[in-house]
């Protein structure tokens, strides 16, 4: 499966207060988190970290994530992430995790290392 780049950043274009926000990362493993957009202005956008349901599991930590958002963090987990700009393309991205709007999909979700 090929990723584009536009599937791997957030198109802040786009965002919307309480909108679903996932990240995927991880080198033998893809670790998906779910949050939602708590506040937003043109430089910054602030995430709550929500809980995720992983169905499918095979018992070998393989499955399919959703989020769930009746398990939402507390304030004091509330993080701000500063908006880039490359390549005529606006996200928000870090080292480890790449974060995209939801599509409403169940997500690819592997723990097994």
């Amino acid at each position: 499966m090929t990723i584009t780049a536009d599937q791997l950043t957030l198109q802040t274009s786009k965002l919307e207060l309480d909108q679903v926000i996932c990240s995927s990362f991880g080198y033998d493993m893809t670790i998906v988190e779910f949050y939602v957009v708590a506040r937003m202005t043109k430089a910054s956008v602030w995430l709550r970290p929500i809980g995720r349901i992983v169905t499918g599991d095979d018992g070998q930590g393989e499955g399919k994530a959703i989020p769930d958002t009746s398990v939402q963090a507390p304030d004091c987990n509330i993080f701000r992430k500063r908006i880039q700009h490359w390549d005529n393309v606006e996200g928000i991205s870090d080292s480890i995790k790449y974060f995209r709007i939801w599509d409403g999909r169940p997500q690819y979700h592997n723990t097994w290392d």
